[in-house]
């Protein structure tokens, strides 16, 4: 036993310098989250939310049954499994419910604004009514036409947008439309159905034609459109601080951001964490008080300066509300980030 004495003591002296804060209970509310990142949205499309139900020490618990629920459903309608479609420009909050495994209600809710997906053509001026004169000698006589009246100049990829015609008869007075035939000049970019509804593909300029058949005179009208790409806001990055929850220095702003083959995590040059910290590792985690459950990110070996780690893609910007430094040999916390509210 002599023999082994020293190597004892030197464990002891470990575990002294790695318990700067006592162990803390791994109990946390439970928490519902929408992890759908979304800011805003486009109309003339779907969109699927999706959310995340986290347990009393922040487990993800899958299969859970939620209600979604829209503040104005003249705004936007949503569907028991988070499929929303928006229905006119505005802001519209997002609400989803569960009931936790203790029978407490859960609620979380993000706003959404809704963009337009078209760009109107500007009204032109309105043309002169014919004088009494013209009415009586006839001489108002022209050819019938046929007009879109909600022409677009512009639309976003991936959207529709339902068009609509008049149409005025020899004589200018208005008259049901006769049957109409639409193209689209290219429809590997923009798609015509029958009744005028519009399907963008992708990105270009396309130009669409609506015509009918009047005795013998074939009317038309066209438009020229450009499709952009889709318009959808969504958050990419999350910031925030590093702090001690030790003795020992930790500290530094970070940058959890989504890049081309997964997210980044990065620390600022103001990062500082002490060196005889031992076997200091950095985790993600939904719970600030364990690793239990948590993403390993790996050992700390970089403790001044900005760096960098690349996560797998796996893992998605809001699968994680925590990063936690952690001494591992002893199971003790170091510190935290708080990746979003």
């Amino acid at each position: 036993m002599q023999y082994h004495k020293p190597l004892s003591l030197f464990f002891i002296c470990l575990f002294i310098s790695c318990t700067g804060v006592d162990l803390i209970d791994d109990y946390v509310p439970p928490v519902l989250r929408i992890t759908t990142p979304f800011s805003e949205i486009t109309l003339g499309d779907s969109y699927s939310f999706e959310a995340s139900y986290f347990n009393n020490i922040g487990e993800f618990i899958p299969n859970s049954q939620f209600e979604w629920e829209s503040s104005d459903s003249e705004i936007l309608t949503i569907d028991s499994n988070g499929n929303a479609t928006p229905l006119k420009v505005g802001t519209v909050q997002i609400i989803v419910r569960t009931t936790s495994s203790e029978g407490s209600v859960l609620q979380d809710e993000i706003n959404i604004t809704i963009q337009s997906n078209v760009v109107l053509v500007t009204p032109e001026e309105p043309m002169e009514e014919p004088s009494e004169e013209e009415l009586i000698s006839g001489s108002n006589t022209q050819t019938p036409t046929i007009t879109i009246t909600n022409a677009i100049t512009h639309i976003t990829a991936e959207t529709n947008y339902q068009l609509e015609l008049a149409f005025q008869d020899a004589v200018g007075n208005p008259a049901d439309v006769p049957n109409s035939n639409w193209t689209s000049s290219n429809e590997s970019l923009l798609q015509v159905d029958e009744t005028g509804t519009l399907q963008a593909i992708a990105a270009g300029t396309v130009t669409l034609t609506v015509s009918v058949q009047v005795s013998n005179t074939l009317i038309s009208a066209q438009s020229v459109i450009n499709i952009i790409a889709p318009a959808v806001e969504m958050v990419t990055s999350f910031s925030g601080e590093v702090v001690s929850k030790s003795s020992y220095t930790l500290e530094g702003s970070f940058t959890l951001s989504s890049g081309n083959d997964g997210l980044v995590l990065s620390l600022d040059e103001n990062y500082k964490a002490s060196t005889a910290l031992p076997g200091l590792y950095i985790y993600l985690s939904n719970n600030a008080n364990t690793t239990a459950g948590a993403y390993e990110i790996g050992a700390v070996t970089v403790f001044n300066g900005a760096h960098s780690y690349n996560l797998p893609n796996s893992i998605e910007l809001m699968d994680y509300k925590y990063i936690l430094y952690w001494c591992k040999p002893f199971n003790v916390k170091v510190g935290e980030a708080k990746i979003y509210d």
